[in-house]
């Protein structure tokens, strides 16, 4: 069972670590889609709407960047203007040539795509369940 989540007491998001260094509040995921292409906002659409539904999950959007967390954060997002730059946090390497880099730190292997389509997109949903499974260890 994993431990007691600890709450901020300015903005009550939870933490697996007491007393975790963060930004107070989860910003606005509709500014960082402005002034973006189409192409780019379906894709961040289609990729909120799969991870929300994998369970509990928090939102954080600062500038340009997304954060999708449960117990720590499992993936991360930049919007690009051809792209959303997506940032794959599992508990193992996995080689695929969706991948144009691969950094491992001994906690985790992230793995990063950038996702132009609906149809890069469902390439890489299984990574972000199995993302989502390991964050919440």
């Amino acid at each position: 069972m994993p431990p007691e989540m600890w709450q901020c007491p300015k903005c009550v998001r939870e933490f697996s670590r007491k007393n975790q260094r963060h930004a107070c509040g989860t910003g606005n995921n509709a500014d960082v889609l402005r002034d973006r292409p189409p192409a780019v906002i379906e894709v961040y659409r289609a990729l909120e709407n799969f991870i929300n539904n994998l369970g509990k999950v928090e939102t954080v959007a600062r500038d340009r960047y997304v954060l999708f967390r449960s117990r720590r954060i499992f993936v991360d997002l930049s919007i690009m203007q051809d792209a959303v730059r997506v940032a794959i946090h599992l508990g193992r390497r996995i080689d695929n040539p969706a991948f144009i880099k691969i950094v491992a730190d001994g906690k985790q292997v992230t793995h990063v795509a950038k996702i132009a389509s609906l149809a890069e997109l469902k390439h890489i949903e299984q990574l972000l369940t199995e993302a989502w499974q390991f964050s919440l260890a």
